[in-house]
């Protein structure tokens, strides 16, 4: 099974003034919220492109392979070092078991800060870390060498950076989150990824609309079968990840405004995944009903981010 169903956890910090979107919680930090959805990217989106909105949940629920590796017991930094993860031990608010990856690559695949070569600096659950393993399988399976990520960490409310929502560090205030709930990546439990680099040596910006043609249709259904060229690719890719379940949440440029520039991907504040969407602008499940479908950028849905 995926390594992300092994175990439980939680989370805790704030990256500094990274321009973030995250995934979104409800409930309030005392140690943890009780409830938590997903939001945008962890940065400030590009937001001059207006598509539509749509929903779909995957089906299949196959793990590739090479992400099933044998359970070697003890603590999740164990796991880490059994499957050659490098990594330092850190302390970030919102994040249980914080650690930096301090390679790059993770199970054959570069997990990169933008377009550079470098690791990502951000804090990170060490459950992510696993799923992040488990991730890297599938991008393997569709000749990805490294992908680009516009963040991970950012302890803030949902949905938007802003100068009043910003990163918090440990001794910054608590923020009131009441009203929309925490980012996702509050809990170091989200990445945003934009950039993708292929074994041919082409590359994709899923800001770049033909890179990611948006549709309106289900992402993972009626959209996915109408792509051609380098989005049908983003589109397998992305529906895949979605069809093993390692994540909770799956955001793309069909969701809203906040995330016309990347996909937002989560495994929500704790626990194992227990189920997986292709988001639109409702929480239900779509495989059993007709896809829902709302135009325009939708910056008041955060409970459902």
């Amino acid at each position: 099974m995926p390594h992300n169903l092994r175990s439980p956890m939680k989370c805790r910090f704030g990256l500094a003034y990274f321009f973030w979107i995250g995934a979104c919680g409800t409930g309030v930090v005392g140690d943890l919220p009780s409830d938590s959805a997903a939001d945008g990217d962890a940065h400030q989106p590009d937001a001059s492109v207006d598509a539509s909105i749509a929903d779909a949940k995957p089906a299949v629920d196959d793990a590739p392979a090479d992400s099933v590796v044998a359970d070697v017991g003890g603590t999740c930094y164990d796991r880490l070092t059994a499957h050659g993860i490098n990594y330092k031990k850190t302390t970030a608010r919102g994040v249980v078991d914080a650690v930096n990856v301090t390679d790059a690559v993770i199970n054959g695949v570069g997990f990169h800060a933008t377009t550079t070569s470098n690791p990502l600096t951000d804090p990170i659950a060490c459950e992510f870390v696993l799923t992040l393993y488990d991730l890297a399988a599938v991008l393997k399976k569709h000749n990805v060498v490294s992908v680009g990520s516009l963040g991970s960490y950012c302890y803030r409310c949902c949905c938007a950076w802003s100068e009043t929502n910003f990163c918090r560090g440990l001794n910054d205030p608590e923020p009131d989150c009441t009203k929309d709930g925490y980012s996702t990546h509050s809990w170091g439990r989200a990445i945003d990824i934009r950039y993708i680099k292929f074994v041919d040596g082409t590359s994709a910006d899923i800001n770049t609309t033909t890179d990611w043609v948006q549709s309106t249709d289900a992402t993972c259904d009626v959209a996915m079968a109408k792509q051609t060229g380098m989005s049908a690719k983003l589109y397998s890719i992305l529906c895949e990840a979605a069809s093993i379940k390692i994540f909770e949440n799956l955001l793309t440029p069909n969701y809203n405004s906040a995330h016309r520039n990347h996909w937002h991907l989560d495994t929500d504040k704790s626990g194992p995944v227990t189920s997986t969407f292709v988001k639109g602008l409702n929480n239900a499940p779509l495989m059993s009903q007709p896809a829902r479908v709302d135009t325009g950028d939708q910056q008041g849905s955060c409970g459902d981010e």
